[in-house]
């Protein structure tokens, strides 16, 4: 195989069926010898700030001798950095190395059950099994979606949990309710672990309680009363939480203390298994911890600023930011989403802030038709221009766009990355 032959397998649509257990990952896992039993685990969860909250984690245990991997997704620029050990992306030669060996148990597991396996279940294997022969002493796991039948949930007991968020995403696999949404998060729950999660009340907060009753896992939610903030600029932040006096963060956006709040709970119920993470190690790690893509400034003149907000609760909290740190302030937004989300609601949640739109389709085959989208934002009464490709925003962005100006670059992860690469190349 080659690098090309890798990508095309574990980052193509494929698999087959409605996936209602997980027996086939189970299966693939027992053809490997399953690696994951050999393995310690943090396993992430949630609607957002997955990834910022495993990035978290991974900064802190950076500071200790502990080997970590990091399994995250959908990944910016490059899909090695979905598998990391150490902070550092999967080499092509591993890579390629790993998926060989994966591919004849996928087709074993496939004739067997003649049903094909999902590109995300395949990659998760091959994180598995990489991390195992790596000796890692620790793997951030975080979910691909939701939680339940998610192909990472084929793993024992972690050694801790932790639920980011509760909104509404992904509503035709897991759910169209937050309740619903919330009952297959709860499934990475499992016995005898401990489970931290972000504030929930009413309904939300019973769900959890009820399954970790009945795992008998104890369970912690962050107070949001225990968060102060100290300050908040496109530099970073200082907040205060619990005992931690003045801890820094590069994150921008309120809702990142909450998920680096959640991580210090992680490296703490770490310690008290016996783990050496000490409060200099969180308080390093919290500072020097970085995941791109999300509030992040590129460019000072015109200012240029990425976030993967995709789904309607992140799009809400962007809204929240983008007003707390620049009041009456106008936006130029370039905004890609796909076309099977709720994009004309969430591009309004914006609507009020916004001078202009660029709209560009984030993905030729699954991404909103720009043309139309912009058209429909004319006949709104907004300022709207469609682009045919990312070129042509970066020549926006180049060449027409004022110096003052302040452009937003919203509603996929895969918009993000790609204008991301074109610009800091």
């Amino acid at each position: 195989m080659n690098i090309a032959e890798v990508i095309r397998l574990v980052n193509t649509n494929r698999g087959n069926g409605k996936k209602e257990n997980l027996n086939r990952m189970y299966l693939l896992m027992e053809k490997l010898g399953n690696p994951q039993k050999r393995l310690k685990f943090i396993h992430i969860a949630g609607t957002n700030g997955k990834g910022t909250t495993a990035a978290f984690i991974a900064s802190i245990l950076g500071e200790t001798a502990l080997k970590t991997g990091l399994f995250t997704s959908p990944h910016l620029e490059v899909i090695n950095e979905r598998i990391k050990i150490d902070q550092k992306n999967i080499s092509d030669e591993a890579f390629i190395l790993f998926t060989e060996r994966v591919v004849s148990s996928v087709e074993e597991v496939e004739l067997e059950l003649s049903e094909k396996l999902y590109s995300f279940e395949i990659l998760t294997a091959i994180a598995l099994l990489y991390f195992a022969e790596q000796q890692c002493d620790m793997v951030i796991l975080e979910t691909g979606i939701g939680g339940r039948l998610d192909s990472t949930n084929i793993i024992q007991s972690p050694e801790v949990a932790a639920i980011t968020s509760i909104g509404l995403d992904h509503m035709g696999m897991l759910g169209n309710t937050a309740e619903e949404i919330a009952k297959e998060k709860a499934g990475i729950i499992k016995s005898n672990s401990m489970v931290i999660t972000c504030f929930l009340e009413g309904s939300l907060r019973e769900i959890f309680e009820r399954k970790a009753t009945q795992e008998g896992a104890s369970l912690l939610m962050i107070n949001p009363k225990d968060i102060e903030v100290v300050s908040a600029s496109m530099k970073g932040q200082i907040f205060r939480y619990k005992d931690f006096k003045k801890l820094k963060i590069r994150m921008i956006g309120e809702h990142q203390l909450s998920n680096a709040s959640i991580a210090i709970e992680v490296a703490k119920a770490l310690k008290n298994k016996g783990y050496n993470v000490t409060e200099q190690s969180i308080k390093v790690g919290l500072e020097k911890a970085f995941w791109a893509g999300r509030m992040e400034k590129l460019l000072e003149e015109p200012t240029v600023i990425t976030d993967g907000a995709h789904n309607e609760q992140g799009v809400e909290l962007l809204s929240k930011n983008l007003r707390t740190l620049f009041p009456d302030q106008k936006f130029t937004f370039v905004v890609g989403m796909m076309r099977d989300k709720g994009y004309m609601d969430m591009i309004e949640k914006v609507g009020d802030l916004a001078s202009l739109f660029l709209t560009v389709s984030p993905d030729p085959g699954r991404g909103f038709d720009a043309e139309t989208v912009a058209s429909d934002l004319r006949d709104k009464g907004y300022l709207a221009q469609s682009k045919k490709q990312t070129s042509e925003v970066i020549h926006y962005i180049k060449n027409k766009a004022r110096k003052n100006e302040i452009i937003v670059v919203f509603g996929s992860l895969y918009l993000v990355g790609d204008l991301r690469k074109q610009l800091i190349q």
